[in-house]
């Protein structure tokens, strides 16, 4: 059975938990990192995980752009664009379940637009910025669905 999820409550928090800026989209992939390994018994060949990255990427729009400008006061000063956390949840739109996770540690270091602008054109009224992630905690779960 198919059910429809939709995305709640997303926007990057500061250290305390208060909420700096909602953004529109979110997307956070776990990616490991492989070592092949040869099954010497078999000569089968394997995988072993030694490593992972948390690819993070957000979408804002940039009428919203409090956390651009804060990041790049921080890039012009030298600092690290770092966000402490992101939080989002995952609604079942037919039970009502839940699925809520907090990202931590999130270290901006791709690409980001300072000016996208044609007359008579609206494009480039959202803004992406992408990086990298430390942690993630489920901090609900969707329960075990029957199938």
């Amino acid at each position: 059975m198919e059910r429809e999820l939709i995305g709640r409550n997303l926007s990057v928090q500061d250290d305390n938990g208060d909420s700096i800026q909602t953004i529109k989209e979110v997307e956070v992939i776990l990616k490991p990192e492989t070592l092949d390994i040869i099954r010497a018994r078999k000569m089968s060949k394997t995988k072993q995980i030694v490593g992972y990255e948390i690819t993070v990427k957000l979408v804002m729009s940039k009428l919203e752009s409090a956390l651009r400008y804060r990041l790049l006061a921080d890039f012009k000063a030298g600092k690290t664009m770092f966000l402490d956390r992101i939080t989002g949840s995952l609604e079942d739109m037919q039970t009502g379940n839940v699925e809520r996770v907090m990202i931590s540690g999130v270290h901006i270091h791709d690409e980001m637009d300072l000016l996208v602008a044609k007359i008579d054109d609206n494009n480039g009224i959202d803004i992406t910025l992408s990086g990298t992630a430390n942690d993630f905690d489920f901090i609900e779960q969707f329960p075990a669905y029957m199938a």
